[in-house]
């Protein structure tokens, strides 16, 4: 093997490391009820409808709070 085939293995390597690492975390994240778009750069429809979620169930809980001290 000459330097350049070790060189762009090692890359290759690395690329599919990070790929498979990405993949991982995405489904624990998912798995530990975790947004699984929490560190997308860009718009992201999952995490649009999550926060959205989270906002719901925040406003519920204040609702329920109000009414349970009255």
């Amino acid at each position: 093997m000459s330097l350049q085939e070790l060189i762009v293995s090692a890359i290759v390597f690395f690329c599919v490391f990070y790929v498979g690492n990405r993949i991982v975390l995405f489904f624990r994240n998912s798995n530990n009820n975790e947004n699984p778009c929490a560190n997308c750069t860009s718009g992201c429809e999952l995490r649009d409808m999550m926060e959205k979620k989270k906002q719901q169930c925040r406003d519920l809980k204040r609702n329920e709070k109000k009414k349970c001290c009255r």
